[in-house]
């Protein structure tokens, strides 16, 4: 008898669920898009995949079906959008700000920092940090970006002169990293130079264990995710990265306590020529934001999220715009003649006034960016009911992917 009832019971639940998002799911069956199953979804999918047949799978998705297409990861249903005009409404739209709650997976490495926050916290933490990422900020980084660009330039010199074949994509992760690292942390992290290895292998087993929780949905539930190998992987990593970079704050907490203050004020104060003395390191941008607008986690949070954002787009884009010059020879001459003109020696630093006269190559790497996006899938959740092409009055608190 109680169990008659409580069948009863889910099933007067699951009629008043449908008749309650009776529009959503009107809207949902009229969006083209692979098989679903209950529970599941279209998530068989992914199923024992890797992230290079994750991206495949997604390619397969928006070449086989016309977009907007509806897609149900497990019991989750996502609007999958291709067309530039769809993107644009939904990345400008005021009521698309919120990112979706898979973004909560990106905790483990970024914390509570810009990836995983929602309005208004967001705004709050964007605004603030706006100031940290001006040109003339970034200009003060060349310094550092020439250092690190000469010692991994040196490392495939000796590697190139052995002959053979190999990966150049983890030289490129090294000295990405490294460069983050110092202008982040303002620490010298000589991964280049076989150093503390053990971040950058932490850093890229977190990004790897974020995707897989992304797209496989089984591993949405933490009690299932935690009887997994990865949980336990992720756990040591997580350890590893927060624990390094939360030592560097706590040291730069107590340096800048110790420091007079007119030795303070004097890295902040701008040259002749308008830019920056020193390099603006990113942590010490923070510290200034402690006690009025950031307490301890939020600084630790923002900064790993700028190490875990920055290094691994960065060594992604070089990979990519290198593959496309060897694919495209007659290019790559024009790249290697243009930068032949503007650095007719063959040692040399760059400046930011270099960079501006590279105009062919500035066109070949945006190019690369156009083709291969550093970030090919975003998600974000609707709060109200709006339209897209050909598809009027897509649902709100519905997740749409551009």
């Amino acid at each position: 008898m109680i169990t008659l009832l409580l069948i009863a019971l889910i099933f007067v639940y699951y009629l008043y669920h449908l008749w309650t998002n009776r529009e959503f799911y009107r809207t949902a069956r009229k969006l083209p898009g692979p098989l679903a199953f209950p529970l599941i979804g279209s998530a068989y999918h992914f199923i024992g995949l890797s992230n290079e047949g994750i991206l495949k799978v997604l390619d397969y998705l928006t070449t086989t079906f016309s977009t907007p297409l509806g897609y149900w990861l497990g019991t989750k249903f996502f609007v999958l959008l291709t067309k530039p005009e769809d993107c644009q409404v939904v990345l400008t739209s005021p009521h698309c700000l919120n990112r979706d709650d898979v973004y909560d997976f990106t905790r483990s490495y970024a914390g509570d920092g810009l990836i995983a926050l929602k309005n208004p916290a967001w705004k709050e933490h964007r605004r603030f940090l706006n100031p940290c990422f001006s040109l003339k900020i970034l200009q003060s980084f060349m310094p550092i970006f020439n250092k690190e660009v000469q010692t991994m330039v040196e490392r495939l010199k000796l590697q190139a002169d052995k002959g053979g074949t190999f990966d150049m994509y983890k030289y490129i992760d090294a000295c990405t990293l490294d460069m983050v690292c110092q202008t982040t942390l303002g620490t010298e992290m000589n991964i280049q130079k076989n150093e503390n290895e053990e971040f950058l292998y932490a850093g890229n087993k977190l990004l790897e264990i974020m995707t897989h929780r992304i797209f496989k949905p089984w591993y949405h539930l933490d009690w299932v995710f935690r009887l997994t190998r990865m949980y336990h992987e992720q756990k040591r990593c997580s350890n590893i990265t927060y624990s390094f970079i939360g030592r560097i704050l706590q040291n730069k907490k107590r340096d800048m306590l110790n420091m007079p203050k007119a030795e303070r004020l004097a890295g902040e104060e701008d040259s002749k020529d308008g830019s920056f003395k020193s390099p603006q390191i990113f942590i010490d941008q923070l510290l200034k934001l402690e006690g009025s607008h950031f307490n301890d986690w939020d600084m630790l949070s923002e900064a790993s999220t700028i190490v875990a954002a920055g290094y691994e787009t960065s060594a992604l884009m070089i990979a990519y715009a290198i593959l496309m010059l060897a694919m495209f020879p007659e290019y790559q001459e024009r790249v290697f003649e243009e930068v032949k003109s503007v650095f007719p020696k063959k040692k040399f630093d760059i400046s930011y006034d270099d960079l501006n006269k590279l105009e062919f190559t500035e066109r070949v790497i945006k190019e690369t960016m156009r083709l291969f996006p550093a970030v090919p899938v975003m998600a974000r959740n609707a709060t109200q009911t709006f339209d897209l092409t050909n598809v009027p009055q897509i649902p709100g608190q519905k997740t749409l992917t551009a």
